[in-house]
């Protein structure tokens, strides 16, 4: 209850932030010297990009699995 409070008098200043963001996206994507700038990427800054997010991936799945089955990636000490 004391969100739906706050909100009236935060509302206003919400609305100027939202306002000043889609400013920003909108001039960072007008094209030009300070806009989006046409990028060639490499052979090599492509396969080192895939190389991350394929490690971003298999991290992700080793980690989701040893969440899931909390034993399965520790030593067992009573062994």
């Amino acid at each position: 209850m004391s969100f739906l409070r706050l909100l009236p008098q935060r509302l206003p200043q919400f609305v100027r932030q939202v306002e000043r963001d889609v400013e920003t996206v909108i001039n960072v994507l007008q094209p030009g010297p300070i806009g989006i700038l046409e990028h060639k990427f490499t052979d090599a800054e492509i396969r080192e990009a895939q190389a991350t997010v394929r490690n971003a991936v298999e991290n992700w799945r080793r980690n989701s699995t040893l969440e899931r089955n909390p034993g399965a990636g520790s030593f067992d000490k009573s062994m």
